[in-house]
């Protein structure tokens, strides 16, 4: 697999994730529910970033432990 591919395929994955969780966000809103999702030793490899004036930023490898809640709630506005 060349790292073109593998890259694209990569994106396609964040994608789709995105996706899920947008309609999961949008089914869970105003149903008072929670999700909670527990990590241990999740890693996230960051890819490097480039600035404005094309100097390399750098990239980063994130390692999560603990739980993430996401809570859908209504609100009424005035």
């Amino acid at each position: 697999m060349t790292s073109s591919s593998s890259s694209d395929k990569n994106s396609k994955s964040a994608g789709q994730w995105a996706d899920l969780l947008a309609d999961l966000f949008d089914k869970l809103t105003g149903k008072e529910a929670e999700v909670t999702y527990t990590f241990d030793n999740l890693e996230i490899n960051v890819p490097e970033a480039v600035g404005p004036d094309g100097k390399t930023l750098g990239s980063a490898k994130w390692t999560i432990n603990g739980k993430i809640l996401i809570k859908a709630e209504a609100h009424r506005t005035a």
